[in-house]
């Protein structure tokens, strides 16, 4: 588990809530549940995880570190385990959003997007060049369908947050939630609401 206690809480909450979530009766009215049905892999080992943080000189959200070590990681679906819109993607998809070749500092530069900041060109005023990343410090979280993922951040001022790979030129869409399990644990809600779609 880990060491801290509302951390810990938290984990346990949203893992009965999926738990529920998955005994539901009938089909789910929730878009892309029939992707996942609501369906984890198993957790990650720890050692695992902290490979791939060495690996990218990094050290993930400790939320997000939390729910693929203690409550699952990818999982069934073409595009992941339960979670928003077609599921949550693997660790190792990591790099699903990027519009180029990940390299071996692409997590750790800082993602340049934060609430409320507005781009009058997004991504040009980021990423002016062809080779230009303008989604360093994210990681690939769900796919949205269409092209359009929901993305963590793992470094830069909006450390945490979800927000999408937007194409509007005012730049990415944050949604309210604080963190990665502020998010999945909304997103659990609606669906034990009867929500048919989530955003």
């Amino acid at each position: 588990m880990t060491a801290d206690p509302h951390l810990s809480a938290r984990l346990d909450r949203v893992a009965e809530k999926l738990a529920v979530a998955a005994r539901r009766p009938g089909k789910s009215v929730m878009f892309g549940a029939s992707a996942h049905r609501f369906e984890l892999g198993p957790p990650l080992p720890q050692t695992e995880v902290a490979a791939f943080e060495r690996e990218h000189g990094v050290s993930l959200p400790e939320d997000y570190r939390a729910f693929i070590t203690v409550i699952g990681h990818g999982g069934p679906g073409r595009w992941g385990g339960a979670g928003p819109y077609y599921g949550l993607h693997s660790l190792q998809d990591w790099a699903t959003s990027l519009w180029g070749m990940p390299d071996s500092n692409t997590l750790s530069k800082p993602f340049p997007a934060e609430p409320g900041r507005v781009y009058s060109d997004w991504p040009t005023d980021v990423a002016p060049g062809d080779d230009d990343e303008p989604y360093t410090g994210t990681l690939a979280l769900s796919d949205q369908g269409c092209g359009y993922l929901s993305i963590l951040v793992v470094s830069g001022p909006a450390r945490s947050r979800v927000t999408d790979n937007s194409d509007t030129s005012t730049g990415p869409t944050f949604t309210n939630d604080a963190d990665f399990l502020g998010w999945y644990e909304r997103w659990l809600d609606a669906v034990l609401d009867g929500a048919t779609y989530f955003r």
